[in-house]
């Protein structure tokens, strides 16, 4: 009898680093921009004059810099371990509720951080693509107060 890897198609893999780096700054981006083409495209852009233009994508890039630079701060800070006794106490809550509650997932809260210690992502990628958003929308407020 063969084997049923042998049946199955092999998948070209290839090794690249690079886009496994890239890849949550081009989601980001894309979120950024599809929130920034909502606000332009709902406040009817092609209808304004030119200095409404201006002041309306000073607003669409505000939108979703904040957003994403404001998460990114957030999980920054719970990163940091501020929310860490918070998290702890709602899993201790919910392992009450579960069929084998004489056995919790974490024995103590030592135990709980050095699990957390262990599952570092990187979450730079939000905060530098809000902050590019950032920086767009200064851009174009500074060219909307100097036509004014």
């Amino acid at each position: 009898m063969s084997n049923l890897n042998d049946i199955k198609p092999k998948l070209q893999t290839t090794n690249r680093p690079w886009l496994k780096r890239l890849l949550p700054y081009a989601i980001c981006l894309l979120l950024g921009t599809i929130i920034a083409v909502g606000i332009v495209c709902g406040n009817k852009i092609w209808e304004l004059g030119s200095l409404e233009k201006i002041r309306l994508l000073s607003d669409a890039f505000l939108v979703p810099g904040v957003c994403l630079a404001g998460i990114g701060l957030l999980v920054l800070v719970s990163r940091g371990g501020v929310f860490d006794m918070l998290s702890f106490a709602i899993i201790r809550l919910f392992d009450l509720f579960r069929k084998d509650c004489r056995n919790p997932k974490y024995k103590d809260f030592y135990e709980y951080r050095q699990a957390k210690k262990g599952n570092k992502r990187p979450i730079a990628f939000m905060l530098i693509v809000g902050v590019g958003f950032l920086l767009m929308s200064i851009v174009f407020t500074a060219i909307w107060a100097s036509k004014q």
